[in-house]
């Protein structure tokens, strides 16, 4: 099977397995715990990626850390944190500062550039993976915020694909990310914004706005269009990983798209940004309407 076509299969049939997890109520718990397990995978090629770039990161503290900066998340979301307001991914993170400092100093391996390259780990892959966990918790519309995110985000990355193969000519990154195109970076916006509105069509037909945030169709557009541009950051901040470490993917557990963080680079800058996007304009309007 050619690259594109392993890229299809295994992009259809991951898709088949976080829908199926993220809609049955009877796997509610199961996101939380699929978040974690690709967080401690991510962390995993993070680890690679760094020690192949010659900085003694500490492997199992920062997947250890790192899961127990996702359980934490999961469990105060769950039973008390809306209680209290905000979101618990920044105290979920100084826990984790403080443990893999800790780690440091019970092995004697005092290493300020590796210590900083273990939280960034953590903060880069658990912390902002957790804003999906933020979303999933948000009571009835929890799945449909996490499924627009994801069609936006995967088409994005699709469409930033076959039109940059197709069209690509002007470079948008040539030091840090030789193959990526401006005409595939607005090949990426096409793609989110047109799957953004065709899900726009569907919750409408079905009746599924109780599940979904306000079905506004301009404002699903250019919340797609924004989550496109952020995501694309997100590749390329990825991509500035692997070439300090020398490395073509972070992993080879995906067939066609390589590790889980060159499958979900696009989606961790994502994630917070649609939560605050999101957060502001529910804000705003309460505002101006009050």
């Amino acid at each position: 099977m050619s690259g594109t076509g392993q890229r299809l299969v295994t992009g259809l049939l991951a898709a088949a397995l976080v829908l199926t997890v993220l809609w049955m109520p009877a796997l509610y718990w199961g996101v939380d715990l699929l978040v974690a397990l690709l967080v401690a995978r991510g962390l995993h090629e993070y680890a690679r990626m760094a020690r192949a770039a010659g900085i003694d990161v500490m492997p199992i503290a920062g997947i250890l850390t790192g899961v127990g900066v996702v359980l934490f998340n999961s469990l105060a979301l769950a039973f008390w944190w809306r209680g209290i307001g905000g979101i618990p991914v920044v105290s979920g993170l100084s826990g984790a500062l403080i443990v893999l400092v800790c780690a440091r100093l019970f092995t004697g391996r005092h290493d300020l550039r590796a210590m900083a390259a273990d939280f960034f780990g953590v903060a880069y892959v658990a912390g902002l993976a957790c804003y999906m966990l933020v979303m999933h918790h948000s009571g009835d519309m929890g799945p449909g915020f996490v499924t627009f995110l994801l069609v936006a985000v995967s088409f994005s990355d699709t469409g930033a694909y076959f039109v940059g193969r197709a069209f690509g000519r002007h470079k948008m990154a040539p030091v840090t990310s030789p193959k990526k195109s401006w005409e595939g970076a607005a090949g990426g916006v096409a793609g989110a914004v047109l799957s953004v509105m065709v899900l726009w069509l569907l919750v409408r037909h079905f009746q599924w706005q109780r599940h979904y945030p306000p079905a506004i169709p301009w404002a699903w557009a250019l919340l797609a269009a924004v989550l496109s541009v952020v995501s694309q950051f997100g590749d390329l901040a990825e991509s500035m990983i692997k070439r300090e470490a020398g490395v073509k993917d972070a992993g080879r557990l995906l067939p066609g798209h390589g590790g889980v963080l060159d499958r979900c680079d696009g989606l961790l800058f994502a994630a917070p940004a649609m939560y605050y996007l999101y957060s502001a304009t529910t804000a705003l309007f309460w505002i101006f309407s009050g």
